[in-house]
């Protein structure tokens, strides 16, 4: 009789035992499918997961309606927590009202709610600037430096170039420039000095300290002077963008195109609506029939057929189409 008594409670202390440790329903290495067990009320299978379906011919990430791309990060200059090649595979994007980060693969790197812009100082931080962000969407840091650009003008009148520095006052260019690569854009303006205030410091610009107010007129042109403070050429535009590879995107009768600015000579006409900067030795750019891209010697690389496109890298781009946007091998769009 014992020792029936104690078989049954060593049998039951084994069952017991087996149960420890998996919540019901768990199955481990080695353990039966719950799909193997039979009667009513058991759990049923778990299905395999599923592969990502692989993108039709020409698409690195298929079309998609959910998101808007904005910029790529290609077209900003080098910051601390990004390098050049980790900024070319970003874009910001919004999506349900934010701005996030999405990288060429289509991985969402920081999600629209953060809310993010880019900063010439920090790079990428959300709206309050008390977030940095490096490539993989990870906080490394807080920004609030509060610089703003500096502007950068020519007076007409006297034929002399102008920086505003960090105080807000005007400096002549000849004290104040740094070397810089490339030539540097300047807005055409009169300057007029403003006598009989009460208040200088009223007046939104001085000339040279506090106590010397003047009046800027509205821009009547952009011009691009040499670092030295020497123009480029005497060419006068409507606008400029900043220089990328060494040309320069500008405007002139409505429609843009690039000079270089080795020495501001035409390297593709101003016959296009919008341009994107060069990068890789391409360029997108808005003809009448759509967007599409242009080598430095002003070649079609590809057919102009996109609703809109972002700066190229590796021979791959953010375009639109009419079900969204997706990142294109654009060699699989050439030119018709």
């Amino acid at each position: 009789m014992k020792r029936t008594l104690v078989f049954l409670l060593t049998a039951c202390l084994a069952l017991g035992l087996a149960g420890c440790g998996k919540p019901a329903g768990q199955t481990g290495p080695g353990s039966a499918s719950p799909s193997a067990s039979s009667g009513a009320g058991a759990p049923a299978a778990t299905e395999a997961p599923k592969p990502s379906p692989t993108p039709a011919p020409g698409w690195v990430v298929e079309p998609r309606s959910d998101l808007e791309i904005v910029q790529s990060l290609a077209e900003f200059l080098p910051v601390e927590h990004l390098t050049t090649a980790e900024r070319q595979q970003l874009a910001l994007f919004t999506q349900n009202g934010g701005t996030g980060v999405i990288d060429l693969a289509g991985n969402i790197v920081v999600p629209a709610e953060k809310n993010v812009h880019w900063c010439p100082v920090c790079g990428i931080t959300n709206e309050g600037e008390t977030e940095i962000y490096n490539a993989q969407g990870e906080v490394v840091g807080s920004g609030g430096h509060g610089i703003s650009e500096s502007g950068i003008f020519y007076d007409e009148a006297s034929g002399t170039l102008y920086l505003e520095d960090w105080m807000g006052y005007l400096q002549p260019w000849s004290q104040e420039y740094t070397y810089s690569p490339d030539p540097i854009i300047a807005k055409v303006v009169s300057i007029t000095a403003l006598t009989g205030l009460e208040d200088p410091g009223s007046s939104r610009y001085h000339m040279g300290d506090e106590e010397h107010p003047v009046e800027l007129s509205e821009p009547s042109a952009v011009m691009l002077f040499l670092p030295d403070g020497t123009p480029l050429t005497d060419t006068r535009y409507e606008a400029v963008e900043a220089a990328s590879e060494s040309v320069f995107p500008v405007k002139q009768g409505g429609l843009w195109g690039f000079v270089s600015a080795a020495d501001g000579k035409e390297m593709v006409p101003c016959q296009y609506r919008q341009v994107r900067p060069f990068k890789n030795g391409l360029a997108a750019v808005q003809t009448d029939t759509g967007w599409g891209y242009v080598s430095l010697a002003g070649t079609q690389k590809t057919s102009m057929t996109f609703l809109d496109a972002q700066t190229a890298t590796g021979g791959k781009a953010w375009v639109k189409t009419s079900e969204g946007w997706g990142v294109a091998e654009l060699s699989a769009w050439p030119a018709g």
